[in-house]
Protein backbone atom coordinates (compact mmCIF):
# COMPACT_ATOMS: atom_id res chain seq x y z
CA UNK A 1 0.00 0.00 0.00
CA UNK A 2 1.18 3.56 -0.63
CA UNK A 3 2.82 5.48 2.19
CA UNK A 4 0.55 7.58 4.40
CA UNK A 5 0.14 10.70 2.34
CA UNK A 6 -2.52 13.25 1.64
CA UNK A 7 -3.05 15.03 -1.63
CA UNK A 8 -4.81 18.22 -2.70
CA UNK A 9 -7.29 18.20 -5.57
CA UNK A 10 -4.55 19.74 -7.74
CA UNK A 11 -2.09 16.98 -6.75
CA UNK A 12 -4.64 14.29 -7.62
CA UNK A 13 -5.55 15.98 -10.91
CA UNK A 14 -1.89 16.25 -11.90
CA UNK A 15 -1.18 12.60 -11.00
CA UNK A 16 -4.04 11.14 -13.03
CA UNK A 17 -4.17 13.77 -15.80
CA UNK A 18 -7.65 15.17 -15.22
CA UNK A 19 -9.03 18.63 -14.52
CA UNK A 20 -8.94 19.69 -10.84
CA UNK A 21 -12.66 20.49 -11.16
CA UNK A 22 -13.37 16.83 -11.92
CA UNK A 23 -11.56 15.78 -8.75
CA UNK A 24 -13.53 18.35 -6.72
CA UNK A 25 -16.78 17.06 -8.26
CA UNK A 26 -15.89 13.46 -7.39
CA UNK A 27 -15.21 14.50 -3.80
CA UNK A 28 -18.34 16.65 -3.49
CA UNK A 29 -20.53 13.85 -4.89
CA UNK A 30 -19.02 11.30 -2.49
CA UNK A 31 -17.45 9.16 -5.22
CA UNK A 32 -13.93 9.96 -3.97
CA UNK A 33 -13.50 9.96 -0.20
CA UNK A 34 -11.78 13.06 1.18
CA UNK A 35 -11.82 15.47 4.11
CA UNK A 36 -11.52 19.22 4.46
CA UNK A 37 -8.82 21.16 6.25
CA UNK A 38 -9.85 23.88 8.73
CA UNK A 39 -9.32 26.30 5.82
CA UNK A 40 -11.86 24.39 3.69
CA UNK A 41 -9.38 22.73 1.33
CA UNK A 42 -10.07 19.19 0.17
CA UNK A 43 -7.50 16.50 1.01
CA UNK A 44 -7.45 12.91 -0.26
CA UNK A 45 -5.61 10.13 1.58
CA UNK A 46 -3.43 7.91 -0.63
CA UNK A 47 -5.37 4.78 0.39
CA UNK A 48 -8.68 6.39 -0.61
CA UNK A 49 -7.26 7.51 -3.93
CA UNK A 50 -5.91 4.01 -4.62
CA UNK A 51 -9.31 2.49 -3.82
CA UNK A 52 -11.05 5.00 -6.13
CA UNK A 53 -8.63 4.33 -9.00
CA UNK A 54 -8.97 0.56 -8.68
CA UNK A 55 -12.77 0.70 -8.42
CA UNK A 56 -12.87 2.73 -11.63
CA UNK A 57 -10.20 0.68 -13.45
CA UNK A 58 -7.88 3.66 -13.75
CA UNK A 59 -4.06 3.35 -13.91
CA UNK A 60 -2.17 3.69 -10.63
CA UNK A 61 0.33 6.57 -10.87
CA UNK A 62 3.96 5.97 -9.89
CA UNK A 63 3.64 8.35 -6.91
CA UNK A 64 1.27 5.89 -5.23
CA UNK A 65 3.49 2.86 -5.66
CA UNK A 66 5.89 2.15 -2.83
CA UNK A 67 7.16 -1.17 -4.15
CA UNK A 68 8.10 -2.65 -7.51
CA UNK A 69 5.32 -4.22 -9.51
CA UNK A 70 4.98 -7.90 -8.59
CA UNK A 71 4.26 -10.88 -10.85
CA UNK A 72 3.23 -14.23 -9.36
CA UNK A 73 3.78 -17.40 -11.43
CA UNK A 74 1.73 -20.41 -10.29
CA UNK A 75 2.06 -23.91 -11.76
CA UNK A 76 2.25 -27.31 -10.05
CA UNK A 77 5.04 -28.34 -12.44
CA UNK A 78 8.20 -26.87 -10.88
CA UNK A 79 10.07 -26.87 -14.21
CA UNK A 80 7.25 -24.85 -15.83
CA UNK A 81 7.15 -22.35 -12.95
CA UNK A 82 10.91 -21.88 -13.05
CA UNK A 83 11.02 -21.54 -16.85
CA UNK A 84 8.23 -18.96 -16.95
CA UNK A 85 9.67 -17.02 -13.99
CA UNK A 86 13.14 -16.94 -15.58
CA UNK A 87 11.75 -15.74 -18.92
CA UNK A 88 9.63 -13.06 -17.23
CA UNK A 89 12.58 -11.83 -15.14
CA UNK A 90 14.66 -11.51 -18.31
CA UNK A 91 11.89 -9.64 -20.16
CA UNK A 92 10.79 -7.45 -17.22
CA UNK A 93 13.93 -6.96 -15.06
CA UNK A 94 12.44 -4.08 -13.04
CA UNK A 95 9.60 -6.21 -11.71
CA UNK A 96 9.60 -8.64 -8.81
CA UNK A 97 8.73 -12.22 -9.78
CA UNK A 98 7.45 -14.68 -7.17
CA UNK A 99 6.78 -18.41 -7.69
CA UNK A 100 4.30 -20.91 -6.23
CA UNK A 101 3.81 -24.59 -7.02
CA UNK A 102 0.23 -25.00 -5.78
CA UNK A 103 -2.99 -23.10 -5.23
CA UNK A 104 -2.68 -22.99 -1.45
CA UNK A 105 0.81 -21.43 -1.59
CA UNK A 106 -0.44 -19.03 -4.27
CA UNK A 107 -3.28 -18.01 -1.92
CA UNK A 108 -0.81 -17.27 0.87
CA UNK A 109 1.37 -15.19 -1.45
CA UNK A 110 -1.64 -13.31 -2.82
CA UNK A 111 -2.77 -12.48 0.73
CA UNK A 112 0.62 -11.27 1.94
CA UNK A 113 2.35 -9.86 -1.15
CA UNK A 114 -0.54 -8.54 -3.28
CA UNK A 115 0.76 -9.28 -6.78
CA UNK A 116 -0.18 -7.03 -9.70
CA UNK A 117 -0.21 -9.85 -12.27
CA UNK A 118 -0.80 -13.57 -11.66
CA UNK A 119 0.14 -16.16 -14.27
CA UNK A 120 -1.99 -19.07 -13.20
CA UNK A 121 -2.12 -22.73 -14.23
CA UNK A 122 -5.70 -23.96 -14.09
CA UNK A 123 -5.27 -27.67 -13.40
CA UNK A 124 -3.54 -28.18 -10.05
CA UNK A 125 -4.17 -30.60 -7.21
CA UNK A 126 -5.92 -29.22 -4.13
CA UNK A 127 -6.96 -25.66 -4.93
CA UNK A 128 -7.20 -25.31 -8.70
CA UNK A 129 -6.67 -22.15 -10.76
CA UNK A 130 -10.40 -21.37 -10.89
CA UNK A 131 -10.57 -21.21 -7.08
CA UNK A 132 -7.39 -19.13 -6.88
CA UNK A 133 -8.74 -16.66 -9.46
CA UNK A 134 -12.05 -16.32 -7.58
CA UNK A 135 -10.14 -15.71 -4.34
CA UNK A 136 -7.98 -13.01 -5.97
CA UNK A 137 -11.00 -11.21 -7.43
CA UNK A 138 -13.02 -11.48 -4.19
CA UNK A 139 -10.52 -9.54 -2.06
CA UNK A 140 -10.43 -5.75 -2.22
CA UNK A 141 -6.64 -5.63 -1.86
CA UNK A 142 -6.06 -7.94 -4.84
CA UNK A 143 -9.04 -7.60 -7.18
CA UNK A 144 -6.97 -5.13 -9.26
CA UNK A 145 -4.51 -7.93 -10.13
CA UNK A 146 -4.63 -9.18 -13.70
CA UNK A 147 -4.95 -12.96 -13.91
CA UNK A 148 -3.48 -14.60 -16.99
CA UNK A 149 -4.53 -18.24 -17.03
CA UNK A 150 -2.48 -20.94 -18.74
CA UNK A 151 -3.76 -24.42 -19.49
CA UNK A 152 -3.12 -27.52 -21.53
CA UNK A 153 -6.89 -28.09 -21.55
CA UNK A 154 -8.04 -24.96 -23.38
CA UNK A 155 -11.56 -25.86 -24.47
CA UNK A 156 -14.11 -23.11 -25.10
CA UNK A 157 -15.86 -24.13 -21.88
CA UNK A 158 -12.61 -23.83 -19.87
CA UNK A 159 -11.86 -20.39 -21.34
CA UNK A 160 -15.40 -19.16 -20.64
CA UNK A 161 -15.26 -20.50 -17.09
CA UNK A 162 -11.94 -18.84 -16.16
CA UNK A 163 -12.94 -15.57 -17.82
CA UNK A 164 -16.16 -15.64 -15.75
CA UNK A 165 -13.95 -15.99 -12.65
CA UNK A 166 -12.24 -12.71 -13.57
CA UNK A 167 -9.20 -13.69 -15.65
CA UNK A 168 -8.10 -11.20 -18.29
CA UNK A 169 -6.72 -13.87 -20.66
CA UNK A 170 -6.37 -17.63 -21.08
CA UNK A 171 -3.33 -18.95 -22.96
CA UNK A 172 -2.70 -22.47 -24.21
CA UNK A 173 0.23 -24.61 -23.12
CA UNK A 174 2.86 -24.85 -24.33
CA UNK A 175 2.94 -21.14 -23.64
CA UNK A 176 3.95 -18.82 -26.49
CA UNK A 177 6.34 -16.52 -24.60
CA UNK A 178 5.78 -13.58 -26.95
CA UNK A 179 2.04 -13.81 -26.36
CA UNK A 180 2.60 -14.10 -22.61
CA UNK A 181 4.94 -11.09 -22.60
CA UNK A 182 2.37 -9.06 -24.53
CA UNK A 183 -0.35 -9.96 -22.00
CA UNK A 184 1.91 -9.20 -19.01
CA UNK A 185 3.06 -5.92 -20.57
CA UNK A 186 -0.48 -4.70 -21.24
CA UNK A 187 -1.59 -5.78 -17.75
CA UNK A 188 1.30 -3.93 -16.09
CA UNK A 189 0.59 -0.82 -18.15
CA UNK A 190 -2.92 -0.75 -16.68
CA UNK A 191 -1.77 -0.99 -13.03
Amino acid sequence: MAKKKRFSTFDVADMISVDPGSVANWIDSGVLKAHRTPGGHRRVDAEDLLRFLREHNMPIPAQLKDRPLRILVVDDERAMTQMLAKAIRAQFPDYEVVEAQDGFRAGAIVATQTPDVVILDLKMPGMDGFEVCKMIKAQEATRHAAVIAVTAYGSDETVERIMACGASACLDKPVDLNELFAQVGSSLAET
